[in-house]
């Protein structure tokens, strides 16, 4: 059996690099990495030499910064060092979709080499930022068709999963990251108007200096 180990990860942006699984909410103007696994675990296991994926999110509540969004250099996150043939890919952040993003390799011919032998190997990163306080959900499908092995065979001649999703959480509620000139301007007056607010409610008939009337509790 052609079996596809895969796995669909969300990753903490530690100045710039993946880090631990992400497992809290993010707020909006965080950054952080969607990963890509792939493997050949079987016992008689030859790794994989191909394949293509896609990519959708909501684009009004993420966004894509690999910048570049470069499928062709090897030093690239995007696609394995080790596919030298057929980089491609497309990203459309106004439609949140990346699409045909893939490459292989013919290691029989010296073309590259394989990649998740007996382990689970970085396909493709991705690095996204946070632009709304809502939730959003990642969905990757995996052209089974297209993802090969090192001994001629395909995913998609045996029942592998090529759908995956993950649930990005936000905080609704943002923290207050310095204190505001106008916040404060505006507190202080509220504090200005309640106060005399108080005084005309508590103490109607008081003196009025300018206009000398008398306070009416000292009549005779």
């Amino acid at each position: 059996m052609t079996i596809l180990t895969s796995q669909f990860n969300l990753r903490t942006d530690n100045n710039g690099l993946a880090g631990v699984i992400l497992n809290s909410p993010l707020n909006t103007g965080d950054t952080f990495f969607v990963e890509v696994l792939m493997g050949d675990i079987r016992s008689n296991a030859v790794g994989i030499t191909s394949s293509n994926i896609n990519l959708s999110f909501a684009p009004n509540q993420l966004q894509n910064i690999n910048s570049p969004f470069d499928t062709v250099s090897l030093s690239s996150p995007l696609l394995p060092s080790t596919f030298l043939l057929g980089r491609t890919g497309n990203l459309d952040n106004n439609i949140g979709l990346i699409t045909n993003l893939g490459a292989g390799s013919i290691p029989s011919f010296g073309i590259g080499s394989p990649m998740g032998i007996n382990q689970l190997d970085t396909f493709s990163l991705f690095h996204f930022q946070v632009i709304e306080m809502n939730n959003s959900i990642l969905t990757l499908n995996i052209d089974l068709s297209q993802t090969g092995f090192a001994d001629g065979t395909f995913a998609n001649q045996s029942p592998n999963q090529n759908q995956f999703a993950q649930t990005i959480m936000i905080n609704h509620s943002q923290p207050i990251t310095e204190s505001s000139p106008i916040l404060a301007i505006f507190l202080v007056g509220t504090l200005l108007l309640l106060n005399k607010f108080l005084i005309t409610e508590l103490f109607p008939n008081r003196i009025d200096r300018n206009k000398g009337k008398a306070n009416k509790f000292f009549k005779n």
